[in-house]
């Protein structure tokens, strides 16, 4: 049987880091923050493994997980202030709302 092909975790750390996550919504944005951390235990896990490695290789892994580490306090920053967004919109909507049924008149008239 043909198995897929997977990417190393560092190949797949340079990939993640590329993605322009300003421009993605709340969902992709959660998505993204679990395959980052999905990757950060992948590089975790080859770090630590028995078995011969270079230093040049267990170096870079580790500069990888520091790069992902910064990288993933950006995207939960920007959860944050999606999320939060989304709390003032819910609470104008439901103040707008309230201010309609109380049947204020504009100007205070």
């Amino acid at each position: 049987m043909n198995q897929p092909t997977q990417l190393s975790p560092m190949v797949g750390a340079i990939d993640l880091m590329r993605v322009n996550i300003e421009a993605l919504p709340l969902d992709a944005l959660q998505s993204h923050a679990a395959q980052v951390l999905d990757t950060i235990g992948a590089l975790n896990s080859y770090i630590n493994s028995p078995g011969p490695k270079s230093s040049n290789a267990l170096r870079n892994a580790m500069w990888l997980v520091r790069k992902l580490v910064l990288h993933m306090a950006r995207v939960r920053d920007l959860i944050n202030a999606h999320t939060a967004a989304v709390a003032v919109i819910a609470s104008a909507q439901s103040s707008g709302a309230a201010n309609l049924a109380q049947g204020l008149r504009p100007f205070g008239l």
